[in-house]
């Protein structure tokens, strides 16, 4: 594959894209009226505002939190900055300034612009894990690639320029003492910052006289970001036993790794670092790595709702096909799939991608929020015993700001493009304006107009879809396929996309040993539960001929005993106060195995009957 600037497909900007859709526009309104103030408050409440604050002499204290806490509340800021692009906010804006004009100050009090509270307050002579300290506790680098990513998500909402300012500090810093150091982030997230701080100045010439002001070298920030991937394996990362080089995905050069190991969610935020650079500087040399740990992800370690990350020692990937029900599954995991699709498939589009993405958004990252907006997991079991309830807040709350991240940019994740393509990856119902196309989804009908030459239209074809089908003013419209999309010519003009989406029985690759002789119900990309409010039992044997049907948005069948049981979305669970114990997989009664091992890591079930 050859890769550069020119091949790689474009997301859409945040204000490009408007989501109008039946299910998402209220959920995402949720989001911003009561997720978003929920966690500032929360912040504020338990000291993270604070500590900057204290590094800025504003006040006097101690430091709070974790030593990530500073990139919690900058990630926060990001996802804000995005929810302001989409939609206009005077308060929420005025909010940012707020904290921006205390993060400014506590940058302008380092004469190099380094930020990281926890390590100023409480270890100051241990920058970057340096001298006795540890990079992957530390989290300096996270911190200020946060920072960096919040700079560029608010300066592209607002135009404002007061966060990017301390961004730029820190990141031409980094530039100067990280190298000869040779260190890379115990926690991904700067990579891809970088990227984005490349490309913002790149890309934004009405910046040119703050670049000139503040000495950006955008081409600098791109290959800091190469060297955090070929520098890997090169220095230990950690001084503690319990932390192995692959924790933090250091154990070789990117370019050599081929399975996913160590923590979960710096792993997939790792990959999708690797998959901005190989866009944005053509490293074809990443290309094989970032296959096969697709590869190995998708077919042989992520779990049926799209959860990802095994283990609960290390919050992270175990060996492959080991995915018990009881796993840790944790929700910046999920999310960080989700980055990882969406980045890959701009350098490597295939409808694959997003039925990866749809698959964790559905199920594990949307299980992650109660129905009130303001509870939450971090870690999303496929099983319960009635005990697992969400909490209101936890001493690691890493998921409200990851969560933030990915719903307020998630109109831009719908639509792709390039010159001559334009990739419809989610049907999700929303307006998207370029200056080469305007597309909008409605109820299944899909709008296109093209300002200029014909456009080739690619529609993904999700996995579970049944009967497929393409209409224009009631006649049938054919494609070609290609890599899961359906391919066509179009200028102008409206097209219906139908398929059929009945609840069906999944079964899971017979190396898994956790679900072999069971099945699960999924309806479209929704993964299905049964709760013991609904079921009593809800361990029991699925009937030979489970005659499904749909019930709202949940499905009713058969039990091997004759009685019916009942399914409600997996996301739902754990919302009514006595809704006990809950499962996805269950027995099935005289279970068909099919012996896959090189195959799909699930199957529709229904096909081996």
């Amino acid at each position: 594959m050859n890769i550069s600037r020119a091949a790689a497909l474009l997301r859409p900007a945040v204000p490009q894209v408007s989501v109008k859709d039946r299910f998402w526009t209220p959920y995402l309104e949720k989001i911003r009226h009561k997720t978003l103030p929920y966690v500032l408050d929360k912040f504020e409440e338990i000291g993270y505002v604070d500590n900057f604050r204290i590094v800025a002499g504003l006040k006097e204290g101690e430091s709070k939190g974790p030593s990530f806490s500073d990139g919690l509340l900058l990630e926060t800021m990001r996802g804000a900055s995005d929810l302001l692009a989409a939609e206009y906010d005077a308060a929420l804006d005025a909010r940012l300034d707020a904290l921006i004009e205390i993060i400014a100050a506590a940058s302008d009090a380092d004469p190099d612009g380094f930020i990281c509270t926890k390590t100023i307050l409480n270890y100051p002579d241990q920058r970057w894990g340096e001298n006795g300290g540890d990079i992957i506790i530390a989290h300096d680098l996270y911190d200020h690639g946060a920072l960096v990513e919040a700079g560029v998500h608010h300066y592209l909402a607002t135009g404002k320029t007061t966060l990017l300012r301390p961004a730029v500090r820190a990141a031409n810093y980094i530039c100067q003492v990280i190298p000869p150091l040779g260190i890379v982030p115990g926690h991904s997230l700067p990579e891809e910052a970088f990227v984005k701080l490349h490309c913002l100045f790149r890309d934004h010439t009405e910046l040119a006289a703050f670049a000139m002001e503040h000495g950006v070298d955008a081409d600098k920030y791109l290959r800091m970001a190469e060297f955090w991937y070929d520098e890997r394996g090169k220095k230990p990362g950690s001084h503690l036993p319990r932390f192995s080089m692959s924790y933090n995905q250091n154990h070789v050069p990117f370019a050599e790794q081929r399975e996913a190991l160590g923590h979960s969610v710096r792993a997939t935020l790792c990959y999708t670092g690797a998959s901005a650079v190989v866009r944005e500087a053509g490293r074809e040399d990443y290309l094989p790595a970032l296959n096969a740990l697709w590869e190995n992800i998708t077919k042989r370690k992520m779990h049926i709702s799209g959860g990802v990350g095994t283990r609960h020692d290390i919050e992270g990937f175990d060996v492959d096909y080991n995915l018990p029900n009881d796993a840790y599954l944790e929700t910046c995991a999920g999310i960080g799939l989700t980055f990882f699709a969406a980045e890959f498939g701009l350098i490597s589009p295939k409808a694959e991608r997003f039925d990866v993405f749809e698959r964790a958004l559905c199920n594990n990252i949307l299980a992650a929020i109660g129905e009130d907006g303001q509870h939450y997991f971090y870690q999303n079991p496929l099983l319960s015993d009635g005990s697992i309830r969400r909490w209101d807040w936890h001493g690691c709350p890493c998921c409200p700001p990851m969560l933030l991240k990915l719903y307020g940019a998630l109109g831009t994740f719908i639509y792709a493009y390039s010159a001559d393509d334009l990739y419809v990856n989610l049907y999700i119902g929303s307006e998207c304006c370029t200056d080469r196309f305007d597309v909008s989804q409605k109820d299944g009908a899909i709008k296109v107009q093209t300002k200029g030459t014909p456009l080739t239209l690619r529609l993904r074809i999700p996995g579970y879809a049944e009967n497929f089908a393409l209409t224009m003013d009631g006649r049938t419209v054919g494609y070609t396929v290609e890599d899961g999309y359906a391919v066509l010519i179009v200028e102008s003009g409206t097209l219906t996309v139908s398929f059929d989406t009945p609840p069906k029985r999944i079964a899971a690759n017979f190396a898994a040993e956790a679900d072999r002789g069971m099945v699960a119900v999924m309806r479209g990309p929704w993964l299905l539960c049964a709760e013991e409010i609904d079921n009593g039992d809800v361990d029991f044997t699925v009937a030979e001929d489970a005659k499904l049907r749909a019930d709202g948005d949940g499905a009713v069948g058969l039990r091997a005993d004759g009685s019916e049981f009942k399914l409600i979305p997996y996301y739902r669970w754990c919302n009514r106060e006595n809704s006990g114990r809950m499962q996805v997989w269950f027995h099935q009664e005289n279970m068909k195995n099919k012996s896959n091992l090189k195959g799909e890591l699930y199957y529709d079930y229904e096909k081996t009957l």
